[in-house]
């Protein structure tokens, strides 16, 4: 079967246009017919309901049936090609999410030889966006900071850490004179955060629908040490989990009171259905080990 044929096909079931689609792809209008043909000489049904050419295309039942598949038929050639690239390069890219790639990887980095980190790409993101850039292929395998446990029965999550969340405050604020406190006491606070791709977001959300409240942010980034800095210089409070290490002695942590919170799990996920090569297995296998996995 042609991978271009379904390609084709899929596109025409969004655009319900030829001519948008035979655009798009830069071949002629024709070229996209016959793909359609083809399609449907060799699954023996017709797709496409054809009437009125100015009307938008429908599916055939027959249509909506292959369009199913041809979803998950592209997906894995996409994914093969990727691992299969990556491979044939013997690196192992891997999604690495800020606050793991400081506060965890440097144990796993100064357990690997040099020839093995330099087999290793990394790509820097939040960890819903590695979780979406690791099913799509874009990653081999990823570091994840995690609440609710990953269900996805395409990945494998082994986890090996947990840290609660703390609210950081300045150490002149009048919050510092306390040793814990909870997420309601914050309700008139501004909020220093993460970016949204960022776990920490959805854990602050979940906080404040439990409490009922709408705490201001006023600033987000994607570096932990900024958050750190700009709380210490009494801009506003943050939610950060206690992964990070925080060495500025002009920050305080508190422990949150809340009975229902959430807890920052960090794991190593890649898809179940990898067949890794003989190097990135290698690799794989080094930072597993260091890791105590």
């Amino acid at each position: 079967m042609n991978m271009n044929d379904l390609k084709y096909y899929v596109s025409l079931s969004t655009e319900k246009n030829f001519s948008k689609v035979a655009q798009d792809y830069s071949v002629s209008q024709p070229t996209i017919s016959a793909a359609i043909k083809r399609l449907e000489a060799a699954f023996g049904s017709q797709l496409l309901v054809r009437g009125n050419p100015h009307q938008a295309i429908t599916l055939t039942t027959a249509g909506e049936q292959l369009l199913v598949h041809a979803n998950e038929i592209l997906y894995h050639y996409r994914l093969a090609v990727r691992e299969i690239e990556n491979s044939h390069r013997q690196q192992l890219v891997i999604g690495m999410p800020p606050i793991i790639e400081t506060n965890y990887f440097p144990m796993v980095a100064k357990q690997l030889p040099v020839s093995d980190l330099n087999h290793i790409q990394t790509v820097e993101e939040g960890s819903l966006s590695a979780l979406r850039d690791l099913k799509s292929g874009q990653l081999d395998v990823s570091f994840l900071g995690y609440v609710d446990d990953v269900t996805d029965s395409e990945l494998i999550v082994d986890e090996f850490d947990q840290q609660p969340f703390s609210i950081l405050v300045a150490k002149d604020s009048p919050l510092a004179k306390l040793t814990e406190v909870s997420f309601n006491q914050l309700k008139k606070e501004s909020f220093i955060l993460f970016k949204n791709n960022f776990v920490h977001d959805r854990v602050f959300h979940t906080l404040a629908q439990q409490n009922h409240i709408r705490p201001q942010v006023i600033f987000r980034s994607s570096e932990a040490q900024s958050i750190v800095n700009m709380v210490a210089d009494g801009i506003g409070v943050s939610l950060l989990t206690q992964a990070v290490k925080i060495n500025n002695p002009n920050v305080v942590a508190l422990r949150l009171t809340d009975e229902a919170q959430p807890v920052f799990k960090i794991g190593l996920a890649y898809r179940q259905s990898t067949v890794f090569g003989n190097d990135q297995q290698h690799i794989l296998t080094m930072i597993r080990d260091a890791l105590g996995l």
